[in-house]
């Protein structure tokens, strides 16, 4: 599972060969990749304050005006709904998620995951658009018009 901010840039990537300008419009600041542990009970609590910035009904209180990217993660929620119920259900690779259990979950930057949230938080020895890189050059998703070394 993986979070991120969401961020404000670029255009949607159009199905086909990505380029490395494309990557660097995913995440323009290239941060260190980090993980930390979060109990199903924090992961909610993150997910219903990231859904109360975006939709309050309170403009004061909106921050950001976007939800987190996230992978690995579904959610069913009710943005209509007040704050701290808008949720409804959690999967985490498709299975419902438990308030109890303990998740590692990957992230960049610390909108991805605030710093109030988790414990055994770390940076990894990778930034993004290297990570991004790696797992076009493996074959997973669209493949990577430019070449990795530059």
């Amino acid at each position: 599972m993986a979070f991120s901010n969401g961020w404000r840039y670029g255009a949607p990537i159009p199905s086909g060969p990505v380029s490395v300008n494309d990557l660097w419009n995913i995440i323009p600041g290239n941060p260190p990749v980090c993980v930390v542990d979060l109990t199903g009970g924090e992961l909610r609590a993150m997910l219903e304050e990231n859904l109360e910035h975006t939709f309050s009904a309170d403009p004061y209180d909106q921050m950001g005006g976007y939800v987190k990217r996230c992978r690995g993660v579904s959610i069913f929620a009710k943005i209509e709904n007040p704050a701290g119920q808008r949720i409804q259900k959690i999967f985490v690779c498709g299975r419902e998620m438990d308030l109890s259990a303990t998740y590692r979950v990957g992230f960049v930057t610390m909108q991805g995951v605030p710093p109030k949230y988790g414990r055994n938080r770390r940076e990894l020895d990778i930034q993004a658009i290297n990570a991004m890189e790696n797992l076009l050059a493996r074959g997973h998703g669209k493949e990577l018009i430019e070449p990795l070394s530059r």
